[in-house]
């Protein structure tokens, strides 16, 4: 109410109307300050004291700095009010979406914290985000002459956010500013939708996509987030897809959104299906529907507020949304970019195309589909088939192991075998897979990122940098990285001379149980031209003659050409 302006109440006791002016207005203490904001502040900054931030202090500084900036703002907010005489008011207004979506994003967290601690060590920092976001909503609805409708709106936002991207300690504070980024989203991008103004974006979605566009423009995700790292273990606990699915099935049921669910589903898993039988490898290298996207078509697009109000809108836009992520994986997948925002990137365009999409559903022989779709079927009813329907199509996928099952396309030998029969993309998955393995000390993913680096096809060619990579293989009993740092050093390569020796050494001492001959003939070449061994023609024959025996054809020509 402005200052000096009159109220018109009705008294209880009469039923009469009477209108009071401004000095006989009381405005109720606790509606003159930003008492709850004041109090979540404070609670804010006292999640410094914890061991979990004490130990970073740009963490610490960052938590200070929102913290003095939501302080301020809160302060300039109670100004203003007391010079204007408006009430700071609270209206307490639970919608059933959010705190629905909350539960079941908060049993998925809880659920994945339980096998990967470090959800639970980042537990704090979702809290803070949560006292950010609340305190965010009323200093903004205050600052913008509203009531600040208390309920559980923040809760959905900060638990998706945190289900997708994490920014590491040092630039926490960029976690800050994508959730502002969503709130500003929600609060001024707007249209008018079926008669009612509404944001057009996902809330949590908006900021994200700015922040992860930023982020593919600089080449910057790895290092300031723990994005990958997200997306890598996300599916580790046992039955993840079937908690998603579970939760699903809540959300489903009571916001009737099964139908973009279902459709994105199945296209993924038709387009997997026809992408193997056509060329013997997969579109998504080490699964088929990977638990990230298994969540995003669970809860990225079926925010009742962004997406259609038709059926075939809904179909339509779960098509959409599963192409959408094909597109934008093989994209990033191109350009050597962060791939765990392939679920994430396609939201914001398709929410800008809900009107067209819905205009589309309702027009035209599509129309006339959607129309008797939508009369001829009681919408609750529908519901029921339409999840009936999702819940076939899941448990055929889980219990053929089409998902949350061993996957060929999880191995380095398969990919390795894909890249020499010339398979589509197996060369660049082979490198990433080989180059991950060898971050993790694996021994065949040396040996491989060798090879590459030998003959130069993935990578530039560089054979001092693959008998690095061979020599550490070899050092931990890979055979076939002895082997090939033997012949690029029989080949003329430079390289120290005791770094070739063991190789050879641990040629001679795997020499009985090699499966081929091409270790055999290796040491016959080293035996015959002196080099990391002493000349010994006699012993170089039998070495020939030993991978002869076992097939090796070289071997064989070398004999030939010895008589």
């Amino acid at each position: 109410m402005k200052a000096g302006a009159p109220e018109t109440v009705v008294r209880p006791a009469t039923g009469k109307v009477q209108v009071l002016q401004a000095h006989e207005v009381r405005i109720p203490r606790w509606q003159r300050t930003p008492g709850l904001p004041l109090v979540l502040i404070l609670v804010f900054l006292s999640i410094t004291l914890l061991p979990r931030l004490r130990g970073n202090e740009r963490l610490v500084q960052t938590f200070l700095g929102v913290g003095g900036a939501l302080l301020a703002w809160a302060l300039v907010a109670w100004a203003r009010a007391a010079r204007r005489g408006q009430a700071l008011r609270i209206e307490f207004t639970p919608v059933k979406a959010h705190w629905v979506q909350a539960c079941v994003q908060a049993s998925i967290i809880v659920y994945w914290g339980w096998t990967v601690r470090d959800v639970y060590a980042f537990a704090p920092l979702i809290v803070a985000q949560v006292l950010f976001m609340y305190v965010f909503d009323a200093l903004m609805s205050w600052t913008r002459g509203r009531s600040w409708r208390l309920g559980f709106g923040p809760l959905p936002i900060v638990f998706s956010t945190n289900l997708l991207l994490w920014f590491r300690d040092d630039f926490f504070y960029w976690q800050f500013a994508m959730l502002t980024l969503g709130a500003l989203g929600k609060e001024f991008i707007k249209w008018n939708r079926e008669g009612r103004r509404t944001h057009i974006f996902n809330p949590s979605v908006f900021g994200q996509t700015l922040i992860a566009l930023a982020l593919i423009a600089t080449d910057s995700a790895g290092r300031l987030t723990w994005g990958s790292e997200i997306a890598a273990n996300f599916g580790t606990p046992p039955h993840m897809y079937l908690c998603i699915f579970l939760g699903g099935l809540v959300v489903q049921y009571l916001f009737q959104v099964t139908l973009m669910t279902v459709a994105a589903a199945a296209v993924l898993c038709a387009f997997n299906l026809a992408y193997t039988q056509a060329t013997g490898s997969f579109y998504f290298a080490v699964t088929n529907i990977g638990a990230p996207i298994f969540l995003g078509i669970h809860l990225l697009v079926t925010d009742p507020s962004t997406s259609p109000r038709s059926n075939v809108g809904r179909v339509v836009f779960g098509v959409l949304y599963a192409a959408g992520f094909a597109t934008f994986y093989r994209l990033l997948d191109a350009i050597d970019g962060p791939i765990f925002f392939d679920k994430l990137l396609p939201v914001g365009l398709l929410n800008l195309s809900v009107p067209l999409i819905d205009r589309f559903a309702r027009s035209g022989a599509v129309g006339r589909l959607n129309h008797w779709w939508e009369t001829h079927f009681q919408p609750r009813r529908a519901n029921l088939v339409h999840m009936g329907c999702w819940a076939t199509l899941f448990f055929a996928m889980w219990s053929t192991g089409f998902i949350e099952g061993p996957h060929p396309g999880n191995s380095m030998l398969f990919w390795k075998k894909a890249y020499d029969e010339g398979k589509p993309h197996a060369g660049p998955t082979l490198l990433k897979m080989a180059a991950f393995g060898a971050s993790q000390g694996n021994a065949t993913a040396f040996e491989i990122m060798g090879e590459l680096h030998a003959e130069g096809k993935q990578v530039p060619r560089n054979p001092a940098v693959a008998a690095r990579y061979f020599a550490k293989a070899c050092e931990l009993g890979n055979a076939d990285g002895c082997r090939n740092l033997a012949r690029l050093y029989l080949a003329g390569e430079p390289m120290p001379d005791d770094v070739a020796a063991r190789a050879l050494d641990k040629l001679e001492q795997q020499q009985g149980a090699a499966a081929d001959g091409e270790g055999s003939f290796v040491l016959g070449r080293a035996y015959e031209t002196g080099r990391g061994r002493p000349p010994d023609p006699a012993r170089a024959r039998a070495l020939y003659e030993d991978a002869c025996r076992r097939g090796y054809s070289e071997a064989c020509r070398r004999l030939q050409e010895s008589h």
